[in-house]
């Protein structure tokens, strides 16, 4: 029986009346066709991959501290050498003849100091014509230790073992302070520097196992350590430094090789749906979730909270439970609490438009 409202003397019943008369006997809702896939859990690698720079893990540039012209150079290009070896000397002879000078005025004052204390113990002279004398002997062995330093400066040697680079010099040059006269690489290790992004902080830790490749190489894969993270993330950026150390026995790699560096972090479980599941709206995430209670599938409308995206899938912090359905397809025709008819449902890596295609009557 319909509503005594929707009566009419011509026997027409509105439209609106007619949506009450088919929702009355249940007509009125349609369902509409979606496909599914369920909330799956799973455990995620954690790898993590960058790109750093390779660098000795002892380094630097060889430079003049003082004026001189180079008198000789004791080393090749791309020669191995120890720490300790002479590499480049300045002109010291004027140095040489002060150093010369000041040793003889040294042994007088040293020869008039023993004169006087015997003089000095039979009371025949002042003590504090010994005192002075003494004095001098003291001004003289600073003297002489200020000349060596000066000698030490136009003396260049290996602060460590390594190779080292091209000469950028040659005997005759005129050095200066600053100049750049050679390169010295410790490669028996070397420094690789990267950046990744902070949010994956938590899965950094020194002493994780590093793998890293490079073009150069490209049928060779390099072992190393994460030693050390930056104490700072770039406000700029959002991006930490950290520094894996390289083992290069055979003396391959080079400072200032680019390369891709693959962190294995450690696994963590997480739960997963695809990537067609999910809805944003300003700024939000949302998905819909099959709802079977009342003996009938509806849809609701779920925010949800995003963390990594591994590829095809999206891993979700909250808002899901494993064992739910979400709606991978047919999201446009839906809203929250709509009534709908689950076509197919997605369980492993078929392509959704083969899913479409069986689902088509």
């Amino acid at each position: 029986m319909k509503p005594a409202y929707c009566s009419s003397m011509n026997h027409k019943i509105p439209l609106f009346c007619l949506l009450i008369i088919f929702s009355h006997f249940g007509l009125a809702q349609t369902s509409t066709p979606v496909i599914v896939a369920p909330v799956k859990a799973t455990t995620l690698s954690g790898n993590i991959e960058a790109l750093g720079n390779l660098q000795a893990i002892n380094n630097v540039n060889l430079t003049a501290q003082v004026t001189d012209y180079i008198v000789a150079i004791s080393f090749q290009d791309g020669q191995r050498v120890n720490q300790g070896d002479i590499l480049i000397k300045l002109d010291d002879d004027d140095e040489q003849a002060l150093l010369a000078e000041e040793q003889a005025r040294l042994a007088e004052a040293q020869r008039q100091v023993e004169r006087l204390s015997t003089l000095t113990a039979k009371n025949v002279s002042s003590k504090s014509a010994l005192d002075t004398q003494k004095s001098l002997v003291a001004i003289s062995k600073a003297k002489i230790q200020g000349i060596q330093n000066a000698i030490d400066k136009r003396t260049i040697k290996a602060p460590f073992d390594g190779v080292m680079g091209l000469r950028r010099v040659s005997v005759g040059s005129l050095a200066q302070p600053g100049m750049q006269l050679a390169t010295l690489d410790e490669d028996r290790q070397m420094k690789l520097d990267f950046s990744v992004s902070a949010d994956q902080l938590s899965h950094l830790q020194p002493g994780l196992t590093v793998t890293a490749t490079t073009t150069a190489y490209p049928d060779k894969t390099f072992s190393g350590t994460l030693v050390s993270l930056d104490s700072r993330v770039n406000p700029v950026t959002r991006m930490i430094s950290g520094r894996v150390i390289v083992d290069n026995p055979d003396y391959l790699l080079k400072t200032g090789l680019l390369m891709r560096v693959n962190i294995a972090a450690e696994e963590k479980p997480a739960i997963l749906i695809p990537e067609e599941a999910l809805i944003s709206e300003a700024g939000q995430h949302y998905v819909f979730v099959i709802d079977d209670t009342d003996n009938q599938t509806t849809v609701k409308k779920q925010a949800i909270t995003i963390g990594e995206r591994p590829e095809g899938f999206l891993a979700i912090t909250d808002g899901l439970k494993t064992g739910q359905q979400v709606v991978i397809h047919g999201t446009l025709r839906i809203h929250d609490g709509s009534q709908v008819n689950i076509t197919a449902v997605k369980t492993g890596d078929e392509p959704l438009t083969e899913l479409i295609e069986q689902s088509q009557p």
